[in-house]
C-alpha cells in the first residue's frame, strides 16, 4: 500500500500571509450561521443545495482562483472567500491526486486493454480526464456505479463530453450491490476516492473484501478519505455537508490492513 504525502507544484497551498489570517478567519467561519452562507452566493446556495452529490462538487472543481464580478462585486468577493478556504482547497486538490494516481495506474498496468470500476460515480471527471488521455492508444471499458440515476445520467453526458461516450456503462446500483451481482467481471483499476467518507469501519472493511475479488491479481485500487480539519464545523453545521466521517493515514491503513489486502 502506498500513501501519498507529496506537496506538488500544481496543488493549491497557503501562503504565509493565508495561514496567519486562518488564524482569525477559521473561527468566523465555524460559526458563521447556515442563513449567511447560503445567501451569500448563488453556488453556495448550489453546494448548500446538493450537498453529498457531484453538482456540490463541480462547483468547488470549476473555481479557477480567479475573483469574478459578473453577479455583482459582494457575490465575487463572499465566493472567492470561501472557495479559497482549506476544504474547498483539498477538494480540488483531492481531485489532481486522483488523476495523478489513475494515470500512474494505467501507465503501471504495462496493458494495452484495461478495465476501470469507478464507484460512486457521480464525479468522475479525473477518471474520464485520464482515460480520454489514453482513448487512441489503448483500448479501456470504464463502468462507473452510483445508486443515484441522475448522477448517472449526469456521468454519461461527461463521458461522452470527453469524448469516451462509448467506452463508458453506467450501472444504478450501489456498490455492494453492483460488486455481488457482478461477481464474474475483473478490473484492473478500481477507483473509490470520496464515498469511504460516509462509510462507517465495518462496512468500509466489508467494501474493502469485495472491492479486492473484483480486481485482477495484478489490479490497482484507489482510495482516500477526508482527515479532521479545522474547518470541520464550517462544513459539517454551516455548508451543510453531513455524515462525514473523518480518517487520517493510519485510521485508514488500519482499514485497509483489516481487510483481504493486509
Amino acid at each position: 500500500m502506498l500513501i501519498d504525502t507529496a506537496i506538488e507544484q500544481d496543488y493549491e497551498v497557503n501562503g504565509f500571509v493565508r495561514n496567519t489570517a486562518n488564524f482569525f478567519l477559521t473561527p468566523i467561519l465555524n460559526r458563521l450561521p447556515k442563513r449567511v452562507f447560503i445567501g451569500s452566493s448563488r453556488k453556495a446556495k448550489t453546494v448548500h443545495e446538493h450537498v453529498t452529490t457531484h453538482t456540490a462538487l463541480e462547483v468547488i472543481y470549476s473555481f479557477n482562483n480567479e475573483l469574478n464580478f459578473q453577479k455583482g462585486v459582494l457575490e465575487g468577493l463572499t465566493t472567492y472567500f470561501w472557495q479559497t478556504t482549506n476544504s474547498a482547497k483539498a477538494l480540488r486538490n483531492r481531485l489532481k491526486l486522483v488523476k495523478k494516481e489513475v494515470d500512474k495506474a494505467i501507465s503501471s498496468l504495462n496493458k494495452k486493454k484495461i478495465t476501470v470500476l469507478n464507484l460512486a460515480c457521480g464525479s468522475n471527471v479525473a477518471v474520464f480526464e485520464i482515460v480520454a488521455k489514453y482513448k487512441n492508444i489503448l483500448s479501456i471499458d470504464v463502468f462507473g456505479v452510483d445508486r443515484n440515476e441522475q448522477a448517472i445520467i449526469d456521468a454519461e453526458k461527461s463521458a461522452s463530453g470527453f469524448g469516451i461516450g462509448n467506452l463508458f456503462k453506467g450501472c444504478r446500483n450501489t456498490i455492494s450491490g453492483f460488486l455481488n451481482e457482478n461477481k464474474h467481471l475483473k478490473f484492473d483499476i478500481v477507483e473509490m476516492v470520496g464515498f469511504l467518507d460516509y462509510v462507517e469501519d465495518a462496512k468500509a472493511i466489508e467494501l474493502f473484501n469485495q472491492i479486492h475479488s473484483a480486481l485482477k491479481e495484478d489490479g490497482v485500487f484507489i482510495t482516500g478519505n477526508v482527515s479532521d480539519n479545522p474547518e470541520r464545523r464550517f462544513i459539517t453545521e454551516v455548508v451543510g455537508w453531513p455524515r462525514l466521517i473523518f480518517r487520517d493515514e493510519k485510521d485508514l491503513a488500519n482499514l485497509i490492513s483489516s481487510s483481504k489486502f493486509r
